[in-house]
């Protein structure tokens, strides 16, 4: 299953939490993020890449809010096409959408993901993400406003709280942290 992390301006999970999060999550990961003035999303299917990048460039993502999903594939194929965040448009707002969990209402569909199935049925007015019966949800919009439209946990990241979907990531940082020392 994957995970959600979302942090504002001011915070961004510790290096061990981000090492965690992708090595229990290891087929693809991609962040979103706003600049203050426009949105930008960089995804890969190898996690190593997009890893570099928050890394190489870690004191820019605690000064930014984003959205960042590490994805292990238990539905569609390890492509970048499958990998999150995307692209979504609803309402007039746009923005960069992940899902975390399987959505078993939209496993079939016209795209081999059941996260692009799901996310395209609420784009068209056709499905709820809010109810978590289809799996977990947040988004940044184009303005850089993040939105849960599931339950949420607050975790202590490196600098300040950031929102997980799960901490299913977690024994493996601990893990980590003990082999470290």
């Amino acid at each position: 299953m994957c995970v959600i992390v979302t942090a504002e301006a001011g915070s961004i999970p510790t290096i061990s939490q981000l090492v965690a999060m992708s090595a229990v999550n290891a087929d693809g990961a991609g962040i979103a993020w706003f600049d203050g003035t426009e949105l930008h999303r960089f995804r890969n299917r190898f996690n190593g890449r997009t890893f570099d990048l928050i890394v190489d460039h870690y004191d820019y993502f605690r000064s930014v809010p984003f959205l960042l999903h590490f994805r292990r594939a238990t539905n569609g194929g390890k492509r970048e096409c499958n990998t999150h965040p995307f692209r979504y448009e609803k309402d007039g707002e746009r923005g960069y959408i992940a899902h975390n969990g399987v959505a078993l209402d939209y496993v079939h569909g016209r795209y081999s993901s059941d996260s692009r199935n799901i996310i395209s049925a609420w784009q068209d007015g056709e499905a709820d993400l809010s109810d978590g019966t289809q799996g977990k949800f947040a988004s940044i919009s184009d303005s850089g406003v993040i939105r849960w439209q599931s339950e949420h946990e607050d975790v202590a990241g490196g600098v300040g709280s950031i929102m997980v979907s799960n901490h299913r990531w977690a024994d493996a940082s601990d893990l980590i942290l003990r082999k470290a020392a």
